[in-house]
């Protein structure tokens, strides 16, 4: 299962994809930016066990619809 990370989870965040102590086996933490369409962006992290899967859990997590694009590294 794909975790969230709270913001102070988020803080400790270095980087692209890396191994993390916070995510399950198999998993890597990836940072991922959200752009909303209106000029409106979010960064923010998820493990998961690829770039795609991070992106969906994240499209998920906000219950994107539309313009929304997720890209995750």
């Amino acid at each position: 299962m794909k975790k969230i990370l709270n913001i102070s989870e988020m803080k400790q965040v270095r980087g692209g994809a890396a191994p993390s102590k916070m995510c399950g086996e198999g998993e890597q933490l990836y940072t991922c930016t959200s752009d909303y369409g209106n000029g409106q962006t979010s960064i923010g992290a998820v493990c998961a066990k690829s770039g795609n899967a991070a992106g969906a859990a994240v499209m998920s997590a906000h219950g994107a619809a539309g313009s929304m694009t997720v890209v995750c590294n």
